[in-house]
């Protein structure tokens, strides 16, 4: 009975990393099918220990083995191997294909690569005015990707706040139409937000900060995946008139 006990506790503490690495290697495999989907079968993707992120390549058997901490390190690895062996680059733009060579070719060392820093942050308010008001899912799903592949961790991640504020505001008693009166229409937003301007071509269109909202949740959900943090906004003291 007593060895019953210890067989559970090992099983109990050695299926969430398990399940962890199976994780972040299925991620990365679905990074590669989304973004080389040709050639994403010649490519094994394999966690490793590691207290700072790094990653490994090594041809076994005629495929490209890309091994990682996270899958944010894999998704490093894959691009380092895109750059220096096959000469090629991604875009950020999901209508800009990855252009490979007929023959993929295999390292013939291995490759390890530590990185230089923990924090890797990206994105800033303007950017979300400047290119991202009227983006969709595919287009985010795309930006998400190339991040992973440049090792960002720490991406700013605003989309959608205003159908929070409108909700706190409503529960503390302010109207619908002096809330949607104040925000600024969808591609003055950046400049709203950093407290710049009120109202600009506003109202902002319920349908637009819905869509957003939900649009939210899938960036979310992505950039976790790929072990990423995202920087969420804060409260920055401003409010309706």
């Amino acid at each position: 009975m007593e060895n019953l006990k210890w067989i559970l506790l090992v099983l109990l503490f050695a299926l969430p990393i398990g399940m962890s690495a199976n994780k972040n290697e299925k991620a990365a495999k679905a990074l590669s099918e989304r973004i080389i989907p040709s050639a994403a079968d010649r490519f094994v993707f394999e966690e490793i220990e590691g207290g700072n992120d790094v990653f490994e390549l090594e041809a076994v058997e005629g495929k490209i083995h890309v091994r990682g901490n996270s899958a944010n390190s894999m998704a490093v690895g894959l691009n380092h191997y895109l750059k220096y062996y096959c000469k090629t680059t991604v875009s950020w733009y999901a209508d800009d294909p990855v252009e490979l060579p007929q023959t993929l070719p295999l390292p013939e060392k291995k490759v390890r690569v530590s990185a230089r820093m923990d924090h890797r942050f990206f994105l800033n308010y303007c950017t979300f005015g400047y290119t991202m008001p009227w983006w969709q899912w595919r287009d985010w799903e795309r930006l998400i990707d190339w991040m992973a592949l440049n090792g960002v961790n720490m991406p700013l991640a605003i989309t959608g706040q205003e159908a929070i504020w409108l909700r706190v505001w409503k529960k503390l008693g302010l109207a619908e139409e002096d809330i949607l009166n104040y925000f600024t229409g969808p591609a003055h937003l950046a400049w709203h937000r950093m407290t710049n301007l009120d109202s600009f071509q506003g109202p902002l269109p319920y349908s637009y900060m819905e869509h957003q909202s939900e649009l939210q949740k899938h960036i979310l959900k992505r950039e976790r995946e790929l072990n990423m943090t995202p920087v969420l906004p804060a409260f920055a003291g401003h409010v309706p008139e």
